[in-house]
């Protein structure tokens, strides 16, 4: 196995766009739900995050 971190970011980049996603390098636009997800848990930790506040989040709730 390789340790090579290139070949493992080409790997995943390919498996993304197979699957119909792509692996992004901007941060989320603030109106969507990861975005308010990720400001949670810079406020409160990660450790904080539940089930329930992403649900929140996905309803524009959080």
């Amino acid at each position: 196995m390789s340790n090579d971190h290139t070949n493992d970011d080409i790997d995943l980049r390919f498996a993304l766009q197979v699957t119909g996603f792509e692996l992004a390098t901007e941060p989320p636009a603030p109106d969507t739900p990861l975005a308010r997800v990720l400001a949670f848990a810079a406020e409160h930790g990660h450790d904080a995050l539940t089930e329930e506040h992403i649900d929140l989040a996905q309803r524009g709730l959080l």
